[in-house]
């Protein structure tokens, strides 16, 4: 009788033995390396060890499952005997089967349950008995990582504990259970895109950028100044190409009031900063703030000025539009009715297909909007009205307004059938 109970009671602890190691595994893979971090920071009781488990990996894995496959065997071995020595020859099958059915419910699956729903409270209960239990198994570590290759080998190809789109997902969950607002999703999502985003991509294109040329007098100077509410502008000489210095509207002011009269706009300018077009907008930020200036000369492989880009522009990036007393807020996009849409023409196509949710086509031949209507017409348009039919995307595009040559509006017809555009 005493011998029954004994046995009982070691199959009872078995099981939970194997319950243990289960909801361990479970509340202790959940956790991230960046999570054990956290919770270390926050100085919570047993975060040390779950930090210290999160650095081997491979260990805590094993550990957890010596502990889980010795507890499961020891059960069985425990359920087997006892049911021979009660049912005889049958006993063999019912041991199986009941010992299948306490250890699925009770060792497997109402442990990893329980864990799951509190991972972060049960790691760090637990955590200081695995990580005991991986110092006593170190023996029995070691070997498996001698005889294995999957533990012992290719760790230097292993994966990254984390990529940048997990973590965009992370940010996407955050915002779906209303841990992060959609300004806070957009700006990791600019921080995120920050490093991969070049000078190109967020330049004021040379067509729209102001210049003055070194000859025109202080008073011209000032005038163009007032009537662009710049602060500073590029200067060239002789042609555009030849970016000489950018002039700052202060340093005017100084030398008019200190009447320097033989002074000219190329003694008080600065030399320029010329960088490529293909210059990453983080390292042109950390050169920006080196020198000391607030603005970038870009040129293009053929050292052919192309456009400028400030420190605002950088900021931008990932803050959004820095508006001053000078800006005139206007949306990107416009909707006059139904299906009809009105945009700047200088408004990158992957951003409108981003904006709208439409499928507009993208090319290496061209980037704007603007781009791509000439693109699909052959030819510069000649007057507003001209329209470019974009069928793989189920729309029409509209020249509205030109200056010169170029396009400044377009407009855009969705045809019935492409769904609604999401302005």
């Amino acid at each position: 009788m005493i011998q029954d109970a004994l046995e009982i009671s070691l199959f009872v602890i078995c099981v939970l033995l194997s319950a243990f190691f289960s909801s361990s595994e479970v509340a202790l893979i959940s956790i991230t390396k960046a999570k054990a971090r956290t919770l270390v920071n926050e100085g919570r009781p047993g975060s040390s060890a779950v930090a210290a488990l999160k650095e081997s990996p491979e260990h805590l894995l094993i550990t957890i499952l010596i502990g889980n496959t010795v507890a499961n065997i020891a059960a069985a071995s425990i359920a087997t005997a006892v049911a021979i020595q009660t049912f005889g020859d049958y006993g063999v099958g019912i041991a199986t089967g009941f010992v299948t059915l306490i250890l699925l419910i009770f060792g497997e699956i109402a442990p990893k349950i329980y864990a799951a729903r509190a991972s972060e409270s049960f790691a760090l209960t637990i955590a200081p008995v695995i990580h005991f239990l991986s110092q006593i198994f170190s023996p029995i570590i070691w070997l498996v990582e001698r005889v294995s290759p999957t533990f012992g080998i290719g760790k230097e190809t292993a994966e990254p504990a984390v990529t940048e789109e997990e973590i965009k997902e992370w940010i996407d969950v955050g915002k779906e259970d209303g841990s992060i607002e959609q300004g806070e999703k957009e700006m990791l999502y600019s921080v995120l895109e920050f490093a991969d985003t070049t000078a190109r991509e967020i330049m004021t294109p040379r067509i729209d950028v102001t210049l003055m040329e070194d000859t025109v007098t202080f008073e011209e100077a000032i005038s163009i100044f007032n009537d662009t509410g710049f602060s500073r502008i590029p200067v060239y000489h002789d042609q555009i190409d030849n970016i000489t210095g950018i002039l700052n509207v202060k340093e005017i002011f100084s030398a008019m009031v200190t009447r320097r009269k033989e002074t000219t706009i190329r003694d008080v300018m600065y030399d320029p900063m010329f960088v490529p077009e293909t210059k990453k907008i983080d390292d042109l930020l950390k050169e920006l703030n080196v020198h000391r200036v607030q603005m970038a000369i870009i040129i293009d492989e053929y050292s052919s000025f192309v456009g400028i880009v400030t420190v605002e522009d950088i900021l931008e990036e990932l803050v959004g539009d820095i508006m001053d007393e000078h800006d005139k807020e206007e949306p990107e996009v416009q909707k006059l009715a139904e299906g009809v849409y009105v945009v700047d023409a200088q408004m990158w196509v992957e951003d409108l297909n981003d904006t709208m949710g439409l499928t507009l086509p993208v090319s290496e031949s061209y980037e704007t909007i603007g781009g791509l209507i000439i693109d699909r017409l052959g030819h510069l348009p000649q007057h507003p009205g001209e329209k470019a039919e974009i069928e793989e995307a189920h729309l029409t595009l509209v020249v509205m307004q030109m200056h010169g040559r170029r396009i400044i509006k377009v407009k855009i017809v969705v045809h019935p059938g492409n769904g609604k555009p999401q302005p």
